[in-house]
């Protein structure tokens, strides 16, 4: 475990053991008409040092373990223990818990309507850890209309109780929302993509010819190359615009896919 986020674990728990504990006795001592504003700060202190607290706590716990299995049991501590803290916050306001069950439909309603994306994403993500359609570590392709039908593709990295990380080729973290997930027409698995660039080459160009030079470059048993036209721009010249996908099961460094195809490109 990381003794930083031990260490922060340790000290938020402890501040917010103490506050709980005197958290009667400085209500008593102060002024009556103050005391709301008091009881406020106190509620408001005391959830920042449980947020704290769960944090760095599961940063301890979990940070130097990876796996499915890991994550879904991160993401059950995660909930569980927020919503102890929401129960103990909401205790503390003199909330009427008991009342709430009562008119749960009508809460139900207004806190649907309030924060419906936020829901959406969270039980698209209670869907993803119980269906399980990947792993983290999987390669995925996702194409979903719920953001323009971009497609996006890479590394399960994380999944999270709102969103999912995704590592791309180009070494960018992707956050997508779970209900963008859910939403997607899904492939896993296959070759992970190492390069995605688009290129402007004249228009006599062989595209099948800078395919063979990129693959007889990397010589990869594991490599896959794509080479695709895109358009064709006549503005100032004859000018193809073409996509150039480079996969490989084989752990071969962006740098040197991408030397291959600025070379294959000016031997073409």
């Amino acid at each position: 475990m990381p003794k930083a986020a031990v260490t922060r674990a340790a000290v938020a728990a402890g501040l917010l053991g103490v506050l709980i504990a005197v958290q009667a006795d400085l209500l008593g001592l102060s002024p009556a008409v103050a005391r709301p504003i008091v009881r406020t700060l106190l509620l408001a202190a005391e959830a920042a040092l449980g947020v704290a607290a769960i944090r760095s706590l599961l940063a301890a716990a979990f940070s130097e373990v990876r796996g499915q299995a890991i994550l879904v049991w991160r993401n059950l501590t995660a909930w569980t223990l927020y919503a102890l803290l929401a129960l103990e916050v909401a205790a503390g306001f003199g909330i009427n818990l008991s009342g709430l069950l009562v008119g749960g439909a009508i809460v139900g309603v207004v806190l649907a309507s309030v924060s419906q994306a936020s829901l959406g994403n969270f039980f698209a993500g209670l869907v993803l850890m119980l269906a399980r359609p990947f792993c983290v570590g999987d390669t995925v392709r996702l194409r979903t209309s719920l953001v323009g039908g971009v497609e996006f593709e890479g590394t399960v990295v994380d999944s999270r109780a709102l969103y999912t990380t995704l590592l791309t080729a180009d070494g960018e973290l992707l956050r997508i929302p779970n209900s963008a997930v859910i939403a997607s027409v899904l492939v896993v698995g296959g070759a992970p993509l190492r390069v995605d660039v688009q290129l402007e080459l004249p228009a006599d160009t062989s595209l099948a010819e800078i395919e063979e030079r990129v693959r007889r470059r990397l010589s990869g048993s594991g490599v896959r190359v794509d080479v695709r036209p895109i358009s064709l721009s006549t503005l100032d010249r004859a000018a193809l615009v073409c996509r150039v996908t480079v996969r490989s099961t084989e752990s071969v460094p962006p740098e040197l896919v991408t030397e291959a195809v600025a070379a294959a490109v000016r031997a073409a």
